[in-house]
């Protein structure tokens, strides 16, 4: 039986209600610091980490103490606390939580497979790889992305990061224009559904789509039926 996969990113939003759209998915993927019930569904589902998150968390964790010290260039403190909190409180509510490689060469023989044109040239962010792994280890479902971003030029502060952190995010080891190139392509092809990272967020239902990307006929049924 199909099931249908939802990827959901760290973008806030405040205003455009979410919580139930994203809860009507079967398969829920969170990434790093995520959290439910922030207005991005209430299902705890998978936890995705990056190398040193899964490091200073799981494998051998990290004290309060020393885990601010590690992020707080990064993230917010006030964040951080509550972040650490909420962990230690709920760890074991997540059906999983697994370090997530970014296996950039692997990934981009899929997209070979698929005919995109483009590919990862530096290491992928956690949310991009737990897409791929999702198409890779459960190829007869359909995979669903929110709160990714879209375009290059958006202002992209994922919940809890510093502003300098959020402006720069995307260089040095990380390419935000391959991913959203990538991202968008899989979209236009019907590989990945990424109708939810067009939401604007405003109260009223306003989708950010242009001529190159379209909404689903999916995804704005759903809307309608949760808003």
């Amino acid at each position: 039986m199909t099931k249908k996969v939802l990827v959901v990113g760290n973008k806030p939003y405040s205003n455009f209600k979410l919580n139930k759209i994203a809860d009507s998915f079967d398969i829920t993927y969170r990434c790093n610091f995520a959290r439910p019930d922030h207005n991005n569904g209430t299902k705890f589902g998978r936890l995705a980490m990056c190398c040193h998150i899964y490091e200073n968390f799981v494998r051998n964790p990290a004290s309060k103490k020393k885990m601010m010290e590690i992020y707080s260039d990064e993230f917010d403190t006030t964040f951080l606390n509550d972040w650490f909190d909420f962990y230690q409180l709920n760890k074991t509510r997540f059906e999983e939580i697994f370090y997530q490689q970014p296996e950039a060469s692997q990934w981009n023989k899929m997209l070979d497979g698929y005919g995109c044109p483009h590919r990862f040239t530096k290491e992928p962010r956690t949310g991009y790889s737990a897409v791929f792994r999702a198409l890779r280890d459960e190829p007869n479902n359909e995979v669903y992305v929110m709160s990714f971003s879209l375009a290059g030029d958006e202002y992209r502060k994922s919940r809890g990061v510093k502003e300098k952190t959020a402006r720069a995010e995307g260089h040095g080891c990380h390419s935000m224009s391959d991913e959203i190139n990538i991202l968008s392509w899989l979209h236009n092809n019907k590989t990945v559904d990424a109708s939810l990272c067009m939401l604007n967020d405003t109260k009223e239902l306003n989708i950010q789509a242009d001529k190159y990307m379209k909404p689903s006929e999916f995804i704005l049924d759903l809307i309608d039926k949760n808003i």
